[in-house]
C-alpha cells in the first residue's frame, strides 16, 4: 500500500463513526429487501418494534437519516398506519418514485370485502387488523353473542375479561366494543400487554391467535384454524 493510499484510509477511518459500517441509501421511494424488518419508533434498536415489514414494500422517506447501534436509520413516511417509523438502511434499497405511487394503499385494509376502515394505530398493522376485523364479525357493529364463557360483543367479538385486560377504554365493555375507534384500541393495548410473553413473533399470526386464544393463544393448536382464515383474508403473518 503506498503513502497516498495509506492517507486516504486513515481519513476514512478518522471520519467513520465507530462500529457504523452499514449501508447508507437514499432515493424518492425506499423499498424492503428482506422479509421480517422490524420498523421502530425511533433511530436505535432500543426502541420500540410498532410494525414488521416485508420484501418489496416500498415506502416515501422524510429525508432523515440517523446513526445508532452501527446502522443508519431511514425515517419512513406512513408506514402500516404510522405517520412515522424508522429502519436500518442495511434492509433498504432506493427505488423510483413510481414504485412507492404504485404500491401507495397496498398495505392497507385489502380484504376481500372492499370495504375501507380506519383503525387505532399501534404494534399491530391496519392491515392485519382489518383481517382480524373482518374474520370477527364482517367488521360491523355485531350484536353480542353467548360464545363458551362469556358474551362476545362488536367490531372485534370482544368480551369481559379482554376489555379488563386491554385496560377498560370507553368506560364499558358496550360503549367500547360497538366503537370501532376504541373497540381497535383495545385490541392494540392487549397485543402490547401479552406479544412478548411467550416468546412468539411480533406478527399478524402471532396477534390473530392471541385475539382468538387468549394471551398464549400464539402457542395453542387450537387458535391455528382461526389463522388460516385469516390468511384466507389477505393477510400473511408479515402483513
Amino acid at each position: 500500500m503506498d503513502l497516498v493510499a495509506i492517507v486516504l484510509w486513515t481519513i476514512i477511518c478518522l471520519i467513520t463513526p465507530q462500529g457504523s459500517f452499514s449501508a447508507s441509501v437514499s432515493g424518492s421511494c425506499l423499498c424492503l429487501n428482506y422479509d421480517g424488518v422490524h420498523a421502530r419508533t425511533g433511530a436505535g434498536l432500543s426502541h420500540s418494534i410498532v410494525a414488521t415489514l416485508n420484501h418489496g414494500e416500498c415506502y416515501v422517506p422524510s429525508g432523515d437519516v440517523l446513526t445508532h447501534d452501527g446502522y443508519h436509520w431511514h425515517e419512513l413516511k406512513d408506514v402500516h398506519g404510522h405517520h412515522r417509523v424508522w429502519v436500518a438502511g442495511d434492509f433498504l434499497q432506493s427505488s423510483s418514485a413510481s414504485h412507492c405511487i404504485s404500491s401507495a394503499g397496498s398495505h392497507f385494509n385489502s380484504s376481500s370485502s372492499g370495504t375501507h376502515h380506519t383503525y387505532t394505530t399501534g404494534i399491530v398493522s391496519q392491515h392485519c387488523l382489518d383481517c382480524i376485523c373482518h374474520q370477527s364479525s364482517g367488521c360491523k357493529p355485531a350484536r353480542c353473542e353467548w360464545e363458551v364463557f362469556a358474551p362476545a360483543c362488536g367490531y372485534f367479538q370482544l368480551m369481559e375479561g379482554y376489555w379488563r385486560d386491554c385496560g377498560m377504554p370507553g368506560g364499558s365493555l358496550d360503549a367500547c366494543a360497538f366503537d370501532l375507534k376504541c373497540s381497535s384500541k383495545c385490541v392494540q393495548q392487549y397485543m402490547s400487554r401479552y406479544i412478548s410473553h411467550n416468546g412468539c413473533p411480533h406478527n399478524c399470526e402471532s396477534y390473530a391467535r392471541i385475539h382468538a386464544g387468549g394471551p398464549a393463544g400464539c402457542t395453542h393448536s387450537s387458535t391455528l384454524h382461526y389463522w388460516r382464515e385469516i390468511e384466507q383474508l389477505g393477510c400473511s403473518a408479515y402483513s
